[in-house]
């Protein structure tokens, strides 16, 4: 069973989030993630620390061409009360990435409050 299935709407938070992330979709970005959320990770040779909004622009200024089906995949799902860790790897711009997703249910809904990302190299 996929891990992400246990948890439907957990599920569709990050199918939220990638598809505004691969899409170029700042509205489903918002919609995935709360307002105080923070991006952390390397990407070309620095540390991006980044709030939601300007994580929002960086992926606004790079998504030229929509991808209407992004790959991702689910690869562990964990609740306890009312937060979840969720470890998804996805596809961006031909990139590949491993985002390890912290999501808190707030105001009756799932809401990503930070991600960790690894750039696969190789």
């Amino acid at each position: 069973m996929n891990p992400g299935d246990t948890h439907p709407e957990i599920r569709r938070t990050v199918q939220t989030y990638v598809e505004g992330m691969c899409q170029g979709d700042r509205e489903k970005l918002r919609a995935a993630m709360h307002p105080k959320a923070c991006c952390i990770g390397h990407f070309e040779g620095g540390l991006e620390w980044d709030d939601r909004e300007a994580f929002i622009a960086g992926v606004m200024d790079e998504v030229e061409t929509p991808d209407p089906a992004p790959w991702y995949r689910i690869n562990s799902l964990a609740v306890t009360g009312d937060m979840a860790s969720v470890a998804v790897e996805d596809i961006w711009l031909g990139m590949h990435f491993d985002d390890l997703l912290t999501l808190l249910n707030h105001d009756g809904r799932w809401v990503i409050v930070s991600k960790v990302f690894y750039l696969r190299t190789g």
